[in-house]
Order: structure tokens, then C-alpha cells, then sequence
């Protein structure tokens, strides 16, 4: 009988890397002139939402793509191998690049579920030997080579992301009930109801109140 292949699915920001990958992704982009830093301004107030309140992704991202529509794919994947090497490599916790790496060597596909930017997070998921297939994420809208603005289908949150990763299982042919999801966020609670196994990773707060209640198991990566 052919052994069932799993997958053990996880957030990036907050729960592989201290902080959101999307900020440094901004700052590079900043420092390249192609956004104005008074938007930095937004930053707390969304955080504050993101945390504490429910929030439409949809709305952040129409706040902010327009102001980058025409830049290239290129010039993006540069500005997210300048954003991992200067911020998020140093972010990512150990013990995260360490759970990983036990995964992999127990034969468990790893794969990345994540709202923010594929480009964000494209040079954390190679650093880590995982494949770009292996990323679900955030995609920009592109014609050709040139940004348009906008996303390509919904951004990967919270029952999106939920909808999408169990699509991804069924392609590849895996049960749910036998796979992982690791995350932090409240937001995330759709898809850690779906899996078999849901790690609740540096959880907020109301995060872990939930996991508690369920018993699910909770982990702390530092």
C-alpha cells in the first residue's frame, strides 16, 4: 500500500518570523523611491486591527498596490531578496528553521500559507530548500513583466486561505486529516479547524484562549 504522502502547512509572519515580512518589503521598496515613507504612518493602526479586530486583507492592499502599478516583476524580486537579507533572515526563528528541518526528514512535504506577497517571502522559502510550488501566497496582478496594480484572485486570508490550501491538498492527493497547520493568528482559525493537526505557534491572544479550549497543541518558536 503506498504510504500517504502529508503536508504540514504554515503561516510565515509571526509564526516562522518575528514580525510581518510585508514591512521590510515596503522599506526596500521605500528606499527605492517607489512608495512614499509617510505611509509608514498606516502601519500602527493596521497592526492594531490586524491583532485585536477582524479586517478585511482585500482593503490593505487596495490602499496600497496602486502607488506601485508599472513595476517590473524583476525589480520586485530584487527588492525581496534586499528585504530577506537585510531583515527577515535575521527575523526568522530558530526553532522554526529547526521544526522544518525535522519535517522534512520525516519525508512531510513543507509548505507555506501565507497573505503576504509571494515576492515577500519567495528568498525565506528557498532559504528553508522549500520550492516555489510549495508556496501559496498573494500573488500580484501582472501583464507580462510589468505590475498592474492589483492582486491576482483574493489575497490567501483567513477563509481564503482556508479554501485554497484545501484545494492545494485535494490536487496533490492528501487527506486533510493529515496534514498540519501551523499558525499564530486568530485569523487563521478556519483552516486550523480543517486539518488534522493544528499548531497554534506564538499565538495571540485570543488564538490561544481558542486552542486551549479545543486542546490543540501549541508550540513556541523563538
Amino acid at each position: 500500500m503506498k504510504a500517504v504522502e502529508k503536508i504540514a502547512f504554515f503561516d510565515v509572519d509571526h509564526t516562522l518570523t518575528k514580525g510581518a515580512t510585508p514591512l521590510p518589503f515596503a522599506f526596500a521598496c521605500a528606499r527605492r523611491k517607489m512608495i512614499k515613507r509617510r505611509y509608514f504612518f498606516l502601519v500602527p493602526f493596521l497592526y492594531i486591527f490586524y491583532r485585536f479586530f477582524s479586517i478585511r486583507m482585500e482593503d490593505i492592499f487596495q490602499m496600497i498596490l496602486p502607488y506601485l502599478k508599472g513595476v517590473s516583476r524583476d525589480v520586485f524580486m530584487s527588492v525581496g531578496k534586499e528585504a530577506f537579507e537585510k531583515t527577515i533572515r535575521k527575523n526568522f526563528f530558530r526553532d522554526a528553521e529547526k521544526e522544518i528541518n525535522t519535517l522534512k526528514d520525516k519525508g512531510i512535504r513543507v509548505v507555506l500559507a501565507t497573505s503576504s506577497p509571494f515576492e515577500a517571502v519567495v528568498f525565506l522559502a528557498r532559504y528553508c530548500g522549500i520550492p516555489d510550488e510549495n508556496i501559496i501566497s498573494t500573488r500580484f496582478q501582472y501583464d507580462g513583466n510589468i505590475f498592474e496594480g492589483r492582486l491576482e484572485g483574493v489575497p490567501v486570508f483567513s477563509r481564503y486561505k482556508r479554501d485554497i490550501v484545501l484545494g492545494f491538498a485535494r490536487m496533490a492527493g492528501v487527506d486533510i486529516s493529515e496534514c498540519s497547520f501551523y499558525s499564530d493568528s486568530i485569523h487563521d482559525l478556519p483552516l486550523l479547524a480543517a486539518v488534522g493537526r493544528p499548531v497554534a505557534t506564538n499565538p495571540d491572544r485570543r488564538l490561544l484562549k481558542e486552542a486551549r479550549e479545543r486542546g490543540w497543541e501549541i508550540k513556541y518558536f523563538k
